[in-house]
């Protein structure tokens, strides 16, 4: 009894050891940097002993590991340290003594083999002291994998110049992930479909793309240009910004929880770009005075915008085109006309409020799709609609330049299984076009197209008619006024509050369902 009765005590002792070194290994470690007052030589990684690089603090982390980044302006770094920007760029053929070593597939070179690579599902996590207290100039992803990017202030600068006034910050924009192995002066010059020179399976391995990337709690806005953002400036006439977050060519990316704003560019782009990208959750943010809002292109797949609000942009977008054809990859190995067939697969966005607040900032394209296949505008808010009615559904790339040896059109015309339903559109009064339901450019067709149980209230004025379809004869029409809450908000939280439908609101199920909340 008594040999039972050790023996027992030793098993549940054993038990005991290996589940708190279990719980200790997937809580990790954590490692402090301060990109101002650390210290890579004489630091251990401690709070009151920080290191000075983000580089020296990535070599000692791992998998389920924490970097956290003691309050302060990094941008005061200066130019050697990149203005306190995070770049996660290096690969297998880059290594140098401590990084990160993973196994380089027999298949890949190491060049399209990204050094900070952790486990999706023990991802390492690099976050601020306090929300927004730390000010970087950009985040950079390329063939990394498995990180959580939480807290941050980022406020992209375009405008540094060195001695002879040649731009020093190319990548313009706040967060950027990709997984193109070119050099940048080949960056999007592809041909084919492949990499300059010769087809490499690598290029089509998805396992190695940039992937099961999170941005959360951060802040994402542009820089005043050297002269200040005084009257005269018009961020339309800026040619030095791009986007907000772009991610191209990658997989599993969560944008959760962030304001994005002051995002407006000359060349019109959205607050968030994801050309080629699949399987991609878009949720809770606040976007305000951008251009457009969320795009998705380029055959991108499974993109999920859920439970945002838009602000004084001129439009929401959801899916968008591109002119360049090289960025349409399927996926097929040694196939150079291997193009895809719409710019976007299985987009859903809902629960989105889109709200203008200023007459020249009035949603000219509230809801924009090029080329899509199954796409799913249902349960948002539209609040200040005009110029251009309610939907615009456009031909992919307007320009038709397939790759050498391929016969057939690469120009997109075709949007199958459109869905619009249970949306609320309050409508500013003021549509120029005479629909609400249009399309636009040569060839354009749209097949299977679902709308129902939509309002439209345009203060008593008649719905506009004709057009791709006419929404007046639409099942379950109405336009009653759907009697919104009201009020202007200052935050996500007081702007989705202004979208609450009142109880005796003809409406109800209709619009915002106010998912918000519960999804946290």
């Amino acid at each position: 009894m008594n040999a039972m009765r050790i023996l027992t005590q030793l098993l549940l002792t054993s038990l005991a050891l290996l589940l708190l070194n279990t719980a200790a290994q997937a809580a990790g470690k954590t490692v402090y940097v301060h990109l101002l007052d650390g210290d890579d030589t004489r630091g251990d990684g401690s709070y009151s002993r920080p290191f000075k690089s983000w580089r020296t603090a990535l070599r000692h982390v791992g998998s389920g590991d924490t970097i956290i980044a003691k309050n302060g302006d990094y941008r005061k770094a200066g130019r050697d340290a990149k203005w306190g920007g995070l770049d996660l760029v290096w690969t297998m053929s880059e290594r140098v003594e401590d990084d990160p070593i993973h196994p380089v597939p027999k298949s890949a070179r190491p060049d399209a083999v990204g050094i900070y690579r952790y486990d999706a599902a023990r991802p390492l996590t690099i976050r601020s002291e306090t929300r927004h207290g730390v000010i970087l100039d950009h985040i950079r992803f390329h063939l990394a994998s498995g990180i959580v990017v939480d807290g941050f202030d980022i406020f992209p600068n375009p405008y540094y110049t060195d001695s002879a006034g040649l731009k020093l910050n190319r990548r313009r924009n706040g967060i950027h992930g990709d997984s193109v192995y070119e050099p940048d002066d080949a960056y999007n010059r592809v041909h084919t479909n492949d990499p300059p020179g010769r087809y490499t399976p690598a290029w089509y391995d998805r396992s190695l793309w940039t992937s099961f990337i999170t941005v959360r709690n951060c802040r994402v806005h542009y820089e005043c240009p050297p002269g200040g953002c005084t009257a005269a400036y018009d961020p339309l006439q800026d040619d030095d910004r791009l986007y907000l977050i772009k991610f191209n060519q990658s997989h599993h990316i969560t944008i959760e929880d962030c304001e994005l704003f002051d995002g407006k560019n000359f060349q019109r782009k959205p607050a968030i770009d994801l050309p080629c990208c699949d399987d991609v959750i878009v949720r809770r943010n606040l976007i305000r005075n951008s251009h457009r809002g969320v795009v998705s292109k380029g055959g991108g797949r499974r993109v999920l915008i859920e439970a945002n609000v838009f602000v004084d942009n001129s439009g929401a977008a959801f899916s968008g085109g591109s002119t360049d054809p090289n960025l349409f990859i399927d996926g097929r190995y040694g196939d150079p006309c291997s193009f895809v067939f719409y710019e976007s697969y299985d987009m859903t966005a809902r629960d989105n409020l889109v709200v203008s607040t200023r007459p020249g900032e009035r949603p000219v394209e509230p809801v924009a799709i090029w080329a899509a296949q199954n796409a799913a505008i249902v349960n948002n808010t539209f609040i200040g609609i005009g110029e251009r009615g309610v939907l615009l559904v456009r031909p992919g790339n307007e320009v038709d330049s397939p790759a050498k040896g391929c016969g057939r059109s690469l120009r997109l015309t075709l949007t199958n299984n459109l869905t619009i339903t249970n949306n609320v559109f309050i409508l500013s009064g003021v549509v120029d076009e005479t629909m609400l339901y249009q399309i636009a450019g040569e060839g354009v067709k749209v097949v299977r197209f679902k709308h129902a149980d939509n309002t439209f209230f345009n203060a008593g004025r008649d719905i506009p008619v004709g057009g791709l379809a006419d929404p007046n004869h639409e099942p379950g029409f109405s336009k009653d006024d759907p009697k919104l809450a009201g009020g202007q908000g200052s935050d996500y939280a007081s702007w989705m509050a202004a979208a609450r439908l009142k109880n005796n609101s003809l409406s109800l199920g209709r619009g915002v369902r106010h998912i918000g909340k519960a999804l946290r």
